[in-house]
C-alpha cells in the first residue's frame, strides 16, 4: 500500500469524527453557574489584545462558594480586562461578572457556546480585580508576550493605522487591531487566508535559518533543532493558531526526515500533523479553523497533482500561470465543501484574485520582516523600508473593491445536506485515486488492453467531474412551502419560502442591535436565499425593521429585495421614510397593501386582512398589516403589532368582504409579542387557531407574553409555539398538513 501512515491517519480522524458525531460537543460545566459576581482561581495559559482590552485565558479552574473550590479541570475560562494582564503561567484570583457564551437559536447562526466549548473555554469573565494566588510564573512565555507587545508598538511607529493591524495578524498573530470593515473586505473576496500565520511564514522563518545554519556549516541534527525551537517559541508568540501548529508540525517532519536522510513526503506530513493535532484535542475535529487549514493544504498537496499531475511539464510565463491557476482552482474546488457548511457562499472571483494576492504574499511578508530591525537601527529607514508593504496592502484593497463590484461577486448556495457532501467527497476521493497506472492495472484486471485515456484526456474528464460537483453544491431545490419564525429576540422575523420565490413578513428586533449580521443573514445565506421577493412589513416600529434597514444599507450583503410591501395607512409613508429611501437607493421597488387586496405568489396567496386603505390612528401598532396566508391547504394568521381595534377592525373586514373564512385557522402568530394589547377573546375565539406561535425575548422587560394571553390560548387547547424557549421554529407545509419543527426542542 502507498503512504500507509497516511492511510491509517486519515482511519483515525474520520473515526474521532464519527465518535464526536454521537457525543456531541464537550459538557458545559458552567451551565448552572449562572450570572452575576464569580470569583474563580486558575493558571494564566495565554493572552491577547481585543477591541482596547486585555483577554487573558484560564485553565485548572477552581470556582470558589464561600470557604470551598469547586475544581474544573478540563474547561477553562476567559477573562477580559480593561487593565493589564497577569503574567502568563501565573496562578491569580480574579473576580468579575460572569456570563455563558449565547448559543445558536436560528438556522445558520454561529454558535458560540458551542465554538468556545470545543476550544476549551465555557465561559467569559469581565474582570473587576484580579490578583495573584501565587508566586511563580513562566518568565519565558511572559518575555515572549512582551516580545509579541513590542514589536505590535514598532509595527505601530512605522507603519499607518490600517497597514500596521494587518501586518500585526500576519506576523504576531495580533488581530486587536483589525477593523470589523477589512476584515469583511478579505473575507468577502477570499483573501482572509492573509491574516493567518501558516505555511509561508514557517517557510521563510524556518526554513530560511535551517538553510542557513546548514550554509554555516553546522551539522544537520543542530541546525533542524535550533530551526524547530524557533518556530515552536514564535507559535507560542503568536497565539498557537491552528493554522500555525500545524505548519510547525509539518516543519518539525521535514527538518527531521532531512537529518535522517529520508524523503520528505507532504500528504504523509499533513496526516501526521492533523492526527497528531486531534490526538490531544479531539474537539478540534468540530471547529471551521482546523478544517478550512488542513483542506486548503490538502488541495495544494493531495488535490491538486491528482487534477494535473498527468501533463507534461513546461517552461515560460504560459505554464508558470497555468499552474498558479491550477494550484488555486485546486485548493478553491477542494476547500469548496468546507466553506459552504461554515459560511454559505463563496467569492466567484477569488480564484482569479489569489493569482495577483498570493505571488505578493512572499514579498509583503519578508519586507513586513525586515521593517522591524530596520525600524529598531533607524526610525525613518525602517518607515521608507515599510513603503512596499504599503504599496501592497493598497493594492490588496482596490482589488478587493473592484472585485466587490463586479456582477456575481459572491454565490450564495446555502449550507449543502449531508448526501450532497457524501457525493462530492466520494467523487474527490475517486479523483485522487483515479491516475493512470492504476486505471492501466484496472484494465488489465477486466482483461482489457491500453493504458487507459491520455494525459490531456485524463485531465478533461476529471475538471467535468469536478464541475460536476460545484453544481450538485451550488443548485438548491427548494420546499413546496417552508414558514420560518426566527428567534430574533424581541421582535419580529418570518420568512416564507416556496418554489415560485421568498417572502418576508417583518425583520427586526430592540434586543439585537446586530440583527441582519448575527441572525437573520445567516439564516438567509444557509438557506441559499439571495433574493427576497417580497418584504411585507406590518409598521414601522424597530422591532419589525432594524434587521432589513441593515440589510438595504449594506451594498456587498449580496442579498437583494424586489419589493417593499407598506401598510397603506395615513402617514405611512412619512413613517417609513428612512426605509423608504434606502429601498430606493438600492433599486427596491414599493407597494401599499390594504384591506381586500391579495397576492398570488405560484400556490400561495396572501390576503391582507387590515389596515383599510387610508386607515387613520394615532398609533402606528393600530395599523399593523394583519396577513393571511393560504398555501397547501394551510392557513396561517400574522399580525405584526396590531392591537385590539386593528382585530375588530379585522374581523369586521372578513366579515363584510368575505375575503377568506374567519374560523379555524391552523397556524396563528400572536400580536404584539403575545401582549394584553392583543389577542382579544373574540380575536382567539372566532380565528380558533390550532398552533399559536409567539415571538418574545427571552426575559424581556415587557413581561411578553402576558399571562392573561397565555391562559386565553390554553383555554384554546392548541399546540404552543415560543421563539425564547424553542428558538426559530419551522413548519413545512403539504396536502393540508403542517410539520412543525423547533430548532432548541
Amino acid at each position: 500500500m502507498k503512504r500507509p501512515l497516511l492511510f491509517f491517519c486519515i482511519l483515525f480522524l474520520l473515526a474521532v469524527r464519527l465518535a464526536l458525531f454521537f457525543s456531541g460537543p464537550p459538557e458545559d460545566p458552567y451551565e448552572d453557574t449562572g450570572g452575576g459576581s464569580l470569583t474563580v482561581y486558575g493558571i494564566v495559559e495565554k493572552k491577547e489584545r481585543k477591541n482596547d482590552e486585555q483577554v487573558f485565558y484560564l485553565r485548572s479552574v477552581s470556582i470558589a462558594h464561600g470557604d470551598t473550590l469547586k475544581v474544573i479541570n478540563k474547561t477553562g475560562l476567559i477573562c477580559a480586562s480593561e487593565e493589564n494582564a497577569p503574567p502568563m503561567g501565573a496562578y491569580v484570583r480574579v473576580t468579575g461578572s460572569f456570563r455563558l457564551y449565547p448559543e445558536a437559536t436560528n438556522p445558520g447562526e454561529f454558535d458560540m457556546r458551542k465554538y468556545y466549548l470545543c476550544l476549551g473555554y465555557g465561559g467569559k469573565i469581565s474582570v473587576k480585580s484580579w490578583s495573584l494566588a501565587g508566586q511563580s510564573y513562566s518568565p519565558w512565555r511572559e518575555g515572549l508576550w512582551n516580545l509579541r507587545c513590542r514589536l505590535g508598538e514598532l509595527y505601530d511607529r512605522l507603519l499607518p493605522e490600517e497597514d500596521a493591524a494587518v501586518l500585526k495578524a500576519m506576523v504576531l498573530g495580533d488581530k486587536g487591531d483589525l477593523s470589523a470593515e477589512l476584515k469583511d473586505l478579505y473575507r468577502a473576496n477570499g483573501i482572509s487566508h492573509i491574516l493567518a500565520i501558516s505555511g509561508l511564514h514557517i517557510s521563510i522563518l524556518g526554513m530560511g535559518l535551517y538553510r542557513l545554519l546548514r550554509r554555516a556549516s553546522l551539522p544537520i541534527l543542530p541546525s533542524a533543532l535550533i530551526a524547530l525551537g524557533l518556530m515552536v517559541n514564535y507559535a507560542l508568540m503568536s497565539g498557537a493558531g491552528t493554522s500555525t501548529v500545524r505548519a510547525v508540525i509539518m516543519f518539525g517532519l521535514c527538518a527531521g526526515a532531512d537529518a535522517e536522510r529520508r524523503s520528505y513526503d507532504l500528504p504523509t506530513a499533513l496526516g501526521l500533523s492533523a492526527a497528531s493535532t486531534v490526538l490531544f484535542d479531539p474537539y478540534l475535529l468540530l471547529t471551521s479553523a482546523f478544517w478550512l487549514s488542513y483542506s486548503a493544504v490538502a488541495g495544494v498537496a493531495v488535490f491538486g497533482p491528482a487534477l494535473w499531475g498527468e501533463l507534461k511539464g513546461g517552461r515560460g510565463l504560459k505554464h508558470k500561470l497555468f499552474r498558479a491557476l491550477g494550484a488555486s482552482l485546486s485548493v478553491s474546488v477542494f476547500t469548496l465543501p468546507f466553506v459552504l457548511i461554515n459560511y454559505y457562499e463563496v467569492p466567484l472571483y477569488s480564484v482569479l484574485l489569489n493569482l495577483l494576492v498570493i505571488p505578493l504574499m512572499s514579498v509583503l511578508m519578508v519586507c513586513g520582516l525586515i521593517i522591524l530591525p530596520l525600524g529598531l537601527l533607524y526610525l525613518p529607514l525602517g518607515i521608507i523600508a515599510g513603503l512596499p508593504c504599503h504599496w501592497i496592502l493598497a493594492i490588496y484593497r482596490v482589488l478587493c473593491e473592484f472585485c466587490g463590484r463586479l456582477p456575481g461577486h459572491s454565490y450564495i448556495a446555502g449550507s449543502p445536506p449531508a448526501w450532497k457532501l457524501l457525493i462530492v467527497w466520494l467523487v474527490f476521493a475517486l479523483l485522487i485515486a483515479a491516475d493512470r497506472r492504476r486505471i492501466k492495472q484496472l484494465l488489465k484486471k477486466l482483461g482489457k488492453k491500453g493504458d487507459g485515456p491520455a494525459p490531456r484526456m485524463l485531465c478533461f474528464l476529471k475538471l467535468l467531474l469536478c464541475a460536476f460537483c460545484v453544481l450538485l453544491l451550488f443548485i438548491r431545490i427548494r420546499p413546496g412551502c417552508r414558514i420560518s419564525m426566527l428567534d430574533v429576540g424581541q421582535g419580529d422575523g418570518i420568512c416564507i419560502e416556496t418554489k415560485q420565490g421568498v417572502l418576508m413578513i417583518d425583520g427586526g428586533s430592540t434586543t439585537k442591535d446586530k440583527l441582519y449580521q448575527y441572525q437573520l443573514g445567516p439564516f438567509l445565506k444557509y438557506s441559499g436565499i439571495s433574493r427576497i421577493d417580497y418584504w411585507f412589513l406590518s409598521h414601522p416600529d424597530k422591532d419589525h425593521i432594524s434587521g432589513l434597514q441593515d440589510l438595504l444599507a449594506d451594498a456587498g450583503s449580496g442579498i437583494s429585495v424586489g419589493c417593499l410591501v407598506l401598510p397603506e395607512a395615513k402617514g405611512a409613508e412619512a413613517d417609513f421614510a428612512e426605509l423608504i429611501a434606502l429601498a430606493r437607493d438600492r433599486g427596491t421597488g414599493i407597494v401599499y397593501f390594504a384591506a381586500g387586496d391579495c397576492l398570488h405568489f405560484g400556490k400561495l396567496r396572501v390576503d391582507c386582512l387590515h389596515p383599510a386603505a387610508g386607515y387613520d390612528c394615532e398609533d402606528v401598532n393600530e395599523y399593523s398589516q394583519i396577513l393571511l396566508l393560504n398555501a397547501e391547504g394551510i392557513r396561517a394568521v400574522f399580525g405584526g403589532d396590531a392591537t385590539a381595534e386593528s382585530e375588530t377592525a379585522a374581523l369586521r373586514a372578513m366579515a363584510e368582504g368575505g375575503v377568506a373564512d374567519a374560523c379555524d385557522i391552523d397556524i396563528l402568530k400572536l400580536g404584539h409579542h403575545g401582549s394584553r394589547t392583543s389577542n382579544t377573546q373574540e380575536w382567539l375565539d372566532k380565528l380558533s387557531p390550532h398552533t399559536v406561535l409567539i415571538s418574545c425575548g427571552l426575559d424581556n422587560s415587557y413581561g411578553h407574553p402576558h399571562k392573561e394571553v397565555l391562559e386565553r390560548v390554553r383555554a384554546l387547547d392548541c399546540e404552543v409555539y415560543r421563539t425564547d424557549h424553542d428558538g426559530c421554529i419551522t413548519m413545512v407545509l403539504k396536502d393540508g398538513r403542517a410539520d412543525i419543527s423547533a430548532f432548541c426542542r
